[in-house]
């Protein structure tokens, strides 16, 4: 089973409440999923294409049913209006390679 990822890019609308409302609370709602940052920010080369947003984000997963379960929890969805609120987010949940 492959494993599964979190992606995001992050376009921030207020820093501040996006921080203390989703980003300071996040990893705790999916390390009880097996989740794991792989990415939160950093330097970015743009090779190709425009920038996506101010923040780039990739948490990995054992697979595909604890990211989705994760998405799906009371403990992330109690903390989701603080990111839907503060910033814009392209997001998606994708297999990795088997």
């Amino acid at each position: 089973m492959p494993k599964a990822y979190a992606i995001a890019h992050v376009t921030l609308i207020n820093s501040e409440k996006f921080i203390e409302q989703y980003g300071s609370k996040v990893e705790d709602t999916f390390k009880t999923f097996g989740g794991e940052f792989l990415v939160r920010g950093g330097n970015i080369s743009y090779i190709e294409g425009e920038k996506l947003g101010d923040l780039d984000v990739v948490v990995e997963f054992p697979d595909r049913a604890s990211a989705l379960a994760w998405e799906r929890s009371s403990e992330y969805q109690a903390i989701l209006p603080g990111r839907t609120k503060n910033a814009t987010t392209n997001f998606i949940i994708i297999d990795g390679v088997a």
